[in-house]
């Protein structure tokens, strides 16, 4: 089986590491809860332009007006408090120790990602990484799967084989069903309104991972 895993609130706790940011910068400039609501709120998820949030963050905080710093800022503040969650690497490896592969495959730039991975020790645990920033290519294009797929040398497998996990349905969800490969859904106990449901869904992606194994889909596990 090959198991292709979102980054950002999947395997790592991406928003808590914002909030945990932002919530610093709001007390270091004697800021209120309304500006650490108004600032985590802009940042989306992670999916609001980041020169976007970065203007939030000038108009409730002040100091430096320039937006690339700002940017800059609070992504050297994500990856200073970014923690991988608990299990997530024994289940990794559980995975890789039973012959299965399994590669990281994320939307967003270099630097920062791989500062993530980097941070939480998780480059040692999965047999590849795919960055949309280095590809030119990001989720929910298909093409960012086949590259990761390509790298782990099977690029002909039965789509049947391969699960593509994560904890958005407009990425992660999205780019599994476009690439044909089986899909999980890392719901943080959200009800899921993406339309068609994913193959599996459960609140954290060890719990997602584990019904996918358990289950197999009727699909024998090959190394």
């Amino acid at each position: 089986m090959i198991w292709l895993l979102d980054l950002d609130n999947t395997l790592v706790s991406r928003d808590d590491a914002f909030a945990a940011w932002a919530a610093a910068a709001v007390a270091a400039a004697g800021g209120s809860d309304a500006d650490l609501a108004a600032i985590v709120a802009a940042d989306g998820g992670g999916f609001a332009p980041k020169r976007d949030v970065a203007r939030v963050i000038v108009d409730r905080l002040g100091g430096d007006a320039d937006l690339d710093a700002v940017v800059e800022e609070f992504r050297a503040g994500i990856r200073d408090h970014v923690r991988v969650y608990d299990g997530v690497l024994d289940t990794l490896d559980v995975l890789r120790g039973a012959g299965h592969q399994v590669a990281v495959v994320t939307n967003g730039v270099s630097h920062q990602q791989r500062g993530k991975i980097e941070r939480c020790g998780l480059g040692d645990h999965v047999d590849t990484v795919v960055v949309s920033g280095e590809e030119g290519v990001e989720k929910p294009d298909p093409r960012l799967i086949e590259i990761a797929l390509e790298r782990l040398g099977a690029a002909d497998v039965d789509r049947r084989r391969v699960w593509m996990i994560g904890d958005a349905a407009h990425t992660d969800v999205a780019v599994g069903r476009a690439a044909r490969t089986r899909t999980g859904w890392v719901s943080h106990g959200r009800s899921w309104t993406g339309g068609a449901r994913p193959d599996v869904h459960a609140p954290t992606a060890r719990e997602v991972i584990a019904l996918a194994a358990e289950g197999h889909w009727r699909v024998p596990v090959q190394p």
